[in-house]
């Protein structure tokens, strides 16, 4: 925790006086921040792309009819998170492989990250009752500005956890809410150019090699050695060659003549907030991956994480369904997309690219819990079985649904 001094907050070039003068003017009040005005570390591993910090206001001279948030977010583009992760990998399981140079580029892809998510919730802002934070204020990077974003705090809430298994009744709530998010976007035209990049195929040419893509599975090999473990993970990464570096997410609606939504595109266990209290649905965050595409995407990798293999595989029909039709009950007068039947096959179509990345960034997932030192070794033991299981179960499937495809 970090309270009142002139340095930068969280040590970014984000200066007090700055941030307080632009909250104050989207709030449009005359009170300032106060002697107690702090702020806390969030993010720290819990996010890959940004610097996060809950600001405590302590409002001054707020006036009587004011209504002032007495804690927001503020997400600033930072690589160090990731490099900290990725480094702390062997060498030969590393996701990114290389010095200085290659992280500068990676520092780049996370400045347009940061684009493309003040851009999503730009998008929005048109449209109420979304399930997602309220925007105050979003500066996008330019050659002579840093970019920043703040946004509403969610009270009483808390991220799902990948070692965690959830209800299938949360998951019908998030399918629903995607189905509303993906109706919205199909009522309003994305102008925005950065809602046109493809931040995925970017990043894969200038990131990572094939060899590097293909190797991140080996690294499950570290937490389950069994012959039927090896023999998996060496067919999957042969299949891993043909999909490198596929970005048929990004595609998918061109090649079937879909009018696309706006998709979350990284809608892992870390980007959904739920309800302490009562464990519904809170918010859907963190839109720095987001791209037009079809929701469905953004349903496949929510319920990879988020439920055990099996619970997954009985109710995959039934959310894609919840989804669908939350889509139609929300469309405000716009014409459905695509069919229930066609948003199953799109569900097959990218569901190996989904996967692959599911199941190759979860060793870095793994090494974070290993060095985690509030963990006692019953719980790193019991959240790496959760893991292991949903990626090798996983993987089973995306070789069936691979040569189903190729039908």
């Amino acid at each position: 925790s970090e309270n009142n001094n002139e340095e930068g907050i969280l040590g970014t070039p984000v200066t007090w006086e700055e941030f307080e003068m632009n909250l104050r003017k989207s709030l449009k009040t005359e009170a300032t921040f106060g002697p107690r005005k702090a702020v806390t570390n969030i993010g720290d591993g819990k996010g890959f792309a940004s610097c996060t910090g809950m600001i405590d206001c302590d409002w001054v001279g707020a006036g009587a009819e004011e209504t002032l948030p007495s804690k927001v977010v503020l997400k600033i583009p930072s690589s160090l998170a990731f490099r900290k992760l990725n480094d702390a990998m062997p060498e030969e399981l590393r996701a990114i492989k290389g010095g200085d140079e290659v992280w500068k580029e990676t520092e780049r892809s996370l400045r347009t990250a940061h684009n493309i998510e003040i851009a999503s919730y730009e998008f929005f802002d048109d449209f109420s009752g979304l399930q997602m934070p309220h925007k105050y204020f979003g500066r996008k990077y330019t050659d002579e500005e840093n970019g920043y974003l703040c946004v509403e705090f969610m009270e009483n809430s808390k991220m799902m956890e990948f070692w965690e298994t959830y209800s299938v009744d949360l998951l019908k709530q998030i399918a629903r809410a995607l189905g509303k998010l993906g109706a919205c976007s199909l009522q309003k035209e994305a102008v925005d150019p950065y809602l046109h990049v493809d931040l995925f195929s970017e990043f894969m040419n200038k990131t990572f090699t094939k060899e590097s893509y293909c190797g991140m599975y080996k690294g499950l090999l570290a937490y389950d050695s069994s012959e039927k473990t090896v023999e998996l993970i060496e067919k999957v990464v042969k299949m891993a060659e043909i999909y490198y570096p596929s970005n048929i997410v990004m595609t998918v609606h061109k090649q079937m003549g879909f009018r696309p939504v706006l998709v979350n595109g990284d809608l892992h266990t870390g980007n959904v907030l739920i309800n302490i209290d009562t464990g519904d649905l809170a918010a859907v965050i963190d839109w720095q991956t987001s791209h037009l595409g079809v929701g469905v995407e953004d349903l496949i990798r929510i319920m990879l994480h988020s439920l055990p293999v099996e619970t997954r595989r009985e109710s995959t029909d039934l959310l894609i369904e919840e989804m669908y039709n939350s889509i139609v009950a929300n469309l405000n007068g716009a014409k459905a997309p695509y069919t229930l039947e066609q948003l199953k096959t799109v569900y097959d179509l990218v569901f190996p690219n989904c996967v692959l990345f599911f199941a190759g960034f979860a060793p870095m997932i793994m090494k974070k819990y290993e060095n985690d030192p509030t963990l006692s070794a019953e719980d790193r033991e019991r959240m790496g079985k959760v893991v292991i299981a949903k990626c090798l179960g996983a993987l089973e499937d995306v070789l069936v649904i691979h040569e189903k495809n190729k039908e």
